[in-house]
């Protein structure tokens, strides 16, 4: 098969899939990393990869997916490591039936919310991850004075700022000042920052779904 039918048959799967969602609402698909996101109002709650469908994960709705013994989605690193991403198969019934569609669409979208939640200003001074809105963002988990010495080039001071941005905008925003000296190690150590996690967690559960946005986002900007 050629790389344009290869394309076209990726794409007409990932419709039938949003065709399969219309119970649970409207929902669009982006094209990006090798596979797509799939978006509901901004938040990417599922991915396409390789003609499978994995819905997000978090420590809320990990019950449901394991007893139906759903798999992560994993990879391999460079260095031969095996990853593995909070997002989870999509069991048989989804693909057959709009109803169950809905219920487990719902899920993944749910865990989107709640993990945006956890990135907005205003989290409690409990986390981790979390220092006084003024405070310098080298103060921050993950973030020491070289990490906020590139920030702080972008324009970027304060964990309020940081939060308003995000992970991926304000690596992006970071990277293009910065150039090779930004590695993928900032991202994952940004992400880290605003949820409270180690940036090797972040490299190992998120990966995917940040280089996924990365991408998006440098194509919007172009």
């Amino acid at each position: 098969m050629s790389t344009a039918s290869t394309a076209a048959a990726r794409a007409a799967f990932v419709q039938h899939l949003v065709d399969l969602m219309k119970r649970f609402g409207p929902v669009r698909s982006r094209a990006m990393f090798g596979g797509h996101g799939l978006y509901r109002e901004g938040l990417m709650f599922a991915l396409v990869l390789d003609e499978r469908l994995y819905f997000k994960v978090d420590d809320q709705n990990q019950a449901a997916f394991d007893q139906h013994g759903l798999k992560a989605f994993s990879y391999v690193t460079k260095a031969g490591k095996t990853g593995q991403l909070r997002y989870h198969e999509a069991p048989a019934e989804a693909y057959e039936d709009l109803d169950a569609m809905a219920v487990w669409a719902q899920r993944g979208y749910e865990a989107a919310l709640r993990a945006q939640g956890a990135r907005r200003p205003g989290r409690k001074a409990s986390s981790p991850a979390t220092v006084a809105p003024s405070a310098g963002v080298a103060g921050l988990r993950n973030l020491g004075a070289a990490s906020g010495a590139m920030l702080a080039q972008a324009g970027i001071h304060t964990e309020a700022q940081l939060r308003e941005l995000g992970a991926v905008r304000a690596y992006l925003a970071t990277r293009r000042v910065c150039g090779s000296r930004a590695s993928l190690n900032l991202l994952w150590a940004l992400e880290g920052a605003l949820s409270g996690r180690p940036w090797q967690q972040v490299a190992e559960t998120d990966r995917v779904s940040l280089l996924m946005a990365l991408e998006d986002l440098e194509r919007l900007s172009d």
